[in-house]
């Protein structure tokens, strides 16, 4: 196995990549224990919303219940953690790790993976609002902590199956034109072809001793986008739909794991916000669904003797794209976002952005790798087709927001996302995936690790 116990502190002291606390690496065999929990964390009505710079109205409505959903794995020498979470964006960082303590003091969890499915149909989470103002923030926190105590108390033994299919039901949304400049197709109801997009969905089954499904963690890139700025109501949009259709038909918990999708979007997008978009809404994560029904009848299991769990962790300091002090940047987000918006990011900006991206491996079979923002689709495929891991999941919204990460190409001819509403240096895209490849082969002994310093 090339599970060994390692400390690797990289020779650019900006990257640092730890094994989890005493190695965690025994392969020591033990049966995989699963455990999944659910819970509702729909805010109250009266709450600012996120997703649309131009909507200032307070939610007023639920089209769906907003969920956290935990699912825990234990090889009975380490236990992890990835809870899935209706929102644009995970939690603010303090309340990320106040979770994490907690958990790893009660629980002996010692990794969790936050993730956004990153609906555009739920509550601001700005961290700044007093708790007296905003009481729904520390009741989110305590109702993750919740899902994930209940999810690890639930574990039993359970069996592993992968499988894969495609749903056409997204576009890329960037329109490169034969003169070079870029056109954004924000809607696209005649299903105009575009590329590059992954329409892959992938699926990662775990299987109790009676035969049953426990859980299914299905993959796809694709931001949840139906309903547009109008939109008053909470709703957990198409993977909520989607997860919905499937535990009804399969059983077990189903959890979305948002992917790359920076750059796309679902076909179906009216303008109006009414039940009628309700229904495009629910046509689009039932033909999700149903591809993962499909999938789920012709998975294969995962041949291994043992399913060993291990997780690392390393940081990429980066630079920032432009100087916010300069006078046009400055002028373009108060038009863009407003002064309040502006004064806040020169405030709260650290000196440079310290990317997080933890890798969760089980067995040397799978691998579910977290990143910390809107990347371009193209980082989703690069990272499948290079890993040296059989099946390679690429976790957007992981941890952290540190807005859109759009390809070095797509820098260069610009549109929304790569040249705007974007602040990472160009090449930061690049820089963390390729960090990750040289991860995953030094991990499987493909390249020799750094002697520590």
């Amino acid at each position: 196995m090339f599970l060994n116990r390692f400390i690797l502190i990289f020779a650019s002291s900006s990257i640092l990549l730890v094994a989890g606390e005493n190695g965690d690496m025994s392969t020591t065999a033990h049966a995989l224990e699963v455990g999944v929990a659910t819970v509702d964390i729909t805010p109250p009505l009266g709450m600012p919303m996120r997703g649309y710079a131009s909507r200032q109205e307070l939610s007023n409505g639920i089209w769906d219940p907003l969920y956290a959903k935990s699912i825990v794995l234990d090889d009975g020498n380490k236990r992890a953690s990835l809870v899935v979470l209706d929102l644009i964006s995970p939690p603010p960082r303090e309340v990320c790790e106040r979770i994490r303590q907690k958990a790893e003091r009660e629980l002996q969890i010692s990794t969790i993976l936050f993730l956004a499915i990153h609906t555009h149909a739920g509550p601001d989470l700005k961290p700044d609002l007093p708790s007296k103002e905003n009481p729904w923030l520390p009741t989110l926190e305590r109702n993750i902590y919740d899902v994930i105590k209940n999810a690890a108390s639930s574990k039993s033994p359970a069996t592993v199956e992968i499988g894969y299919g495609s749903a056409d039901i997204s576009y890329d949304r960037r329109v490169v034109n034969s003169n070079g400049t870029v056109k954004m197709l924000w809607s696209n109801p005649d299903r105009e072809e575009n590329t590059p997009v992954d329409q892959t969905v992938g699926v990662a089954g775990f299987k109790g001793m009676d035969g049953k499904w426990i859980a299914m963690l299905v993959h796809y890139a694709c931001h949840p986008v139906i309903y547009e700025g109008s939109n008053l109501k909470y709703s957990a949009e198409f993977p909520g739909v989607m997860r919905k259709y499937v535990e009804e038909r399969l059983g077990g918990t189903c959890l979305y794991m948002q992917g790359a999708c920076g750059e796309i979007n679902p076909y179906d997008r009216p303008k109006e916000s009414n039940q009628d978009t309700y229904s495009k809404l629910k046509q689009t994560g039932i033909a999700l669904g149903k591809e993962v029904v499909r999938i789920a009848e012709s998975m294969k299991p995962v041949e291994e003797d043992t399913l060993i769990l291990s997780t690392y962790q390393y940081v990429t300091e980066l630079k920032y794209r432009y100087d916010l002090n300069d006078e046009k940047v400055k002028e373009f987000y108060i038009k863009q976002r407003g002064e309040e918006y502006y004064e806040e990011l020169i405030r709260d900006r650290p000196s440079v952005i310290k990317a997080e991206t933890p890798i969760v491996l089980l067995g040397e079979e799978i691998a579910w790798i977290g990143f910390p923002g809107e990347f371009f689709d193209d980082f989703q495929i690069a990272l499948r087709h290079r890993s040296p891991i059989p099946n390679t999941f690429f976790l957007g919204y992981c941890n952290d927001v540190f807005s859109y990460f759009p390809t070095i190409q797509a820098a260069s001819e610009g549109g929304y996302g790569a040249s705007y509403s974007t602040y990472v240096e160009v090449g930061a895209g690049e820089r963390l995936v390729d960090n990750a490849i040289i991860r995953l082969h030094t991990i499987t002994g493909n390249l020799k690790a750094l002697p520590e310093r």
